[in-house]
């Protein structure tokens, strides 16, 4: 009875010696998190192991960095760029990005492949393991694993939408006009048209956390159309207070939404963003 007790207890301990390798199996392998860049069936997936490990690795360093506000930060990245190398982007190709949150937009293919030293570079910065960034909040998570940054943003007036954080995949996908037509405005109005230059700054600015008429890849904002438009709802003063800083009008201490001062939306801007929003408040698609 004793040996059977004591073989009893050898084969349990056996077991969760078994189930511990495999948790800690499962861990390691979680603890390596992977960024995918796809093109249609083309896809390459690097792991933050490989990455750290490529001769093209840098330090950088931003000032004013966006997912830390008022701090100076450091980071082992890569540039955007060296990434896509492999992958067919055609020339009116979109880029879409993906993050852990929902947050998910198109961005600028010009900039993201930028090559040219005079203007803003993109990075791709990778979360040491050892070597945590911060939380971005009291309590959260912090920007990593992997997180777009740029060098000399200024340069290509880059917004701080264009920063995204927590970075999962980038996709190469068709025309934005074919992805999602039924965000565009009147195709009759001119190019110099208020309201077409507030759809250019609506899809940089905008677009990466809100869809509107229900075209889009976020899940962060409300759609900005569809049942109401923000316009219909809001006076006029009251939606420019709101786009300026969020809490200024409603104090919401978890909101996601970004506060846009003037040096990052100016007021002309502001102005034409509106005249976009009013110009779709009559172009509802009903789903």
């Amino acid at each position: 009875m004793k040996y059977a007790t004591a073989y009893s207890r050898v084969a349990s301990l056996v077991v969760l010696l078994c189930y511990g390798l495999v948790r800690h199996a499962g861990a390691a392998g979680a603890l390596d998190p992977e960024l995918t860049f796809q093109a249609g069936d083309q896809k390459i997936t690097f792991k933050r192991s490989e990455l750290l490990k490529r001769s093209d690795v840098e330090t950088v360093s931003v000032a004013n960095d966006v997912a830390y506000p008022g701090r100076a930060m450091s980071y082992k990245a890569v540039r955007a760029t060296a990434l896509f190398d492999g992958l067919k982007v055609a020339d009116d190709a979109v880029i879409q990005f993906r993050c852990l949150d929902g947050f998910a937009a198109p961005i600028s293919k010009e900039r993201l492949l930028n090559k040219q030293p005079d203007k803003s570079l993109a990075y791709i910065a990778i979360e040491e393991a050892d070597k945590p960034w911060p939380a971005m909040k009291p309590g959260g998570m912090s920007a990593g694993p992997f997180y777009l940054v740029w060098m000399k943003p200024e340069a290509s007036f880059i917004g701080p939408e264009e920063w995204p954080y927590q970075v999962v995949a980038f996709e190469v996908k068709g025309t934005l006009e074919k992805l999602y037509p039924n965000i565009f405005p009147d195709a009759k109005l001119k190019p110099t048209s208020p309201v077409r230059q507030g759809f250019a700054i609506f899809t940089k600015n905008c677009f990466a956390c809100h869809t509107l008429n229900g075209a889009g890849a976020a899940e962060v904002g409300p759609d900005l159309n569809v049942p109401m438009n923000p316009t219909e709802y809001f006076q006029k003063t009251a939606l420019r207070k709101l786009i300026r800083d969020p809490q200024s009008l409603r104090h919401f201490p978890r909101s996601r939404m970004s506060a846009f001062p003037q040096e990052v939306l100016s007021e002309h801007e502001l102005d034409h963003l509106i005249a976009y929003l009013e110009h779709m408040a009559k172009r509802k698609v009903n789903k």
